[in-house]
């Protein structure tokens, strides 16, 4: 429940402020962060609503496939954040631009460690239910290089978006320190 309302404000901020990433033939290192502070691939920054206070960042991938291909998806993002007068700190996101497939999972893998399940399917987004998983995550994107999460549509097109960690660790300590939040 406090994921459905944390989300039903911050989509509006994500409507306001959705991060552009730049393309081009050469890659690019700084992501465009309008209104949020930017950390290499990483944008972070703070939300004051209905006397709430969140920490925000959230990144999009660097490279995204469907098998088979995808003729069109929406916005595709990963955000972790705090919410600490609810409790929440550290909680992972995911937004795949597409309605995930009933009964599937997401999985997210960081480098060659361990596979994550996500196991908490809403429209296009999804989460974990255990704080556990959420931490050990944020653990391995600390010391990671690149994040794979591999979700499945409704119409049965398995997608692999990669993510870059590079600036993470300073946009998670940033965030952190917005919220008081121990790091």
């Amino acid at each position: 429940m406090l994921k459905k309302i944390f989300f039903s404000f911050f989509f509006i901020f994500i409507s306001i402020f959705f991060l552009k990433n730049s393309y081009s033939a050469e890659p690019q290192i700084i992501m465009e962060c309008p209104g949020l502070k930017s950390f290499k691939k990483w944008c972070a920054g703070e939300y004051k609503g209905n006397e709430t206070k969140s920490c925000i960042m959230i990144s999009t991938p660097i490279t995204e496939k469907g098998e088979p291909p995808y003729k069109s998806r929406g916005e595709i993002y990963t955000t972790i954040y705090h919410v600490p007068s609810e409790g929440s700190t550290g909680v992972i996101y995911v937004t795949t631009g597409y309605t995930y497939k009933k009964d599937t999972i997401v999985t997210i893998k960081i480098d060659k460690n361990t596979q994550h399940e996500f196991n908490v399917l809403e429209g296009d987004s999804a989460f974990s239910d255990d704080e556990d998983i959420d931490k050990n995550i944020i653990v391995e994107m600390k010391k990671g290089t690149n994040m794979r999460i591999v979700g499945y549509s409704t119409r049965g097109t398995k997608t692999t978006d990669i993510y870059s960690l590079v600036g993470f660790s300073a946009a998670y300590t940033y965030i952190s320190n917005l919220c008081n939040v121990k790091n």
